[in-house]
């Protein structure tokens, strides 16, 4: 099992469109797949010393977004629903072998995938996937899962409970916002536990899988 840290920069970004413009910073929340090649992204767009109703006129007047709904209040972030026309890069991570465990927007307005995959050539595959596409991608981190032993409680408290509500599923039915206040634990906490269970269960099952005879 390999773990691995991709930087993505996409033409078609919103998100270098108002970190560049704007100074903004944000925080992918959530996504999905919609259908009818839409992606919907929940985020959150702290505006710094901008006008954050700048910010969503101008996610609204991006080509690559077919909807905008937003909350914006007095002070604070700005919680936002997006519609995104999927791009080549989502697409060719959606067909490869490699599973997407945490998306987060850098300050330079990128993209950073972490991403889980059963061998070293599967990254370096969909690496040069993305690159014949045209995509700037950089590799900042490869490096071998380590088994880690068997989940510890709190993991599989935390996988079960994700489970039973639907957190793995397409469309998922409870978001990680949800799953975190049923939890009563923050989303970064709630994201740590889950990664790591996630690459034990996920050695546990490629190391078995590439043991059976074919």
């Amino acid at each position: 099992m390999i773990e691995s840290v991709l930087r993505v920069r996409l033409p078609c970004s919103w998100v270098t469109q108002i970190t560049g413009k704007f100074g903004a910073t944000v925080t992918l929340v959530e996504q999905k797949p919609l259908g009818d090649g839409l992606l919907q992204s929940l985020v959150e767009i702290d505006p710094g010393t901008s006008d954050p109703n700048a910010i969503v006129e101008d996610l609204r007047g991006n080509p690559y977004i077919a909807d905008v709904e937003a909350i914006v209040p007095p002070k604070g972030k700005t919680l936002a629903n997006l519609k995104v026309r999927e791009c080549n890069a989502c697409k060719t991570l959606a067909e490869s072998e490699c599973f997407l465990t945490e998306a987060t927007a850098t300050e330079d307005g990128g993209l950073e995938w972490r991403i889980l995959a059963p061998k070293r050539t599967t990254i370096e595959a969909l690496v040069k996937d993305l690159r014949g596409r045209g995509l700037e991608i950089e590799v900042a981190a490869l490096k071998p899962v380590k088994p880690g032993g068997v989940l510890t409680d709190r993991q599989e408290q935390v996988l079960s409970i994700a489970y039973k509500l639907g957190f793995f599923e397409f469309p998922k039915k409870v978001s990680l916002t949800g799953l975190a206040k049923k939890l009563g634990v923050s989303k970064s906490t709630l994201s740590e536990i889950l990664r790591a269970g996630e690459a034990k269960v996920l050695h546990a099952y490629f190391h078995g899988l590439m043991g059976r005879p074919r």
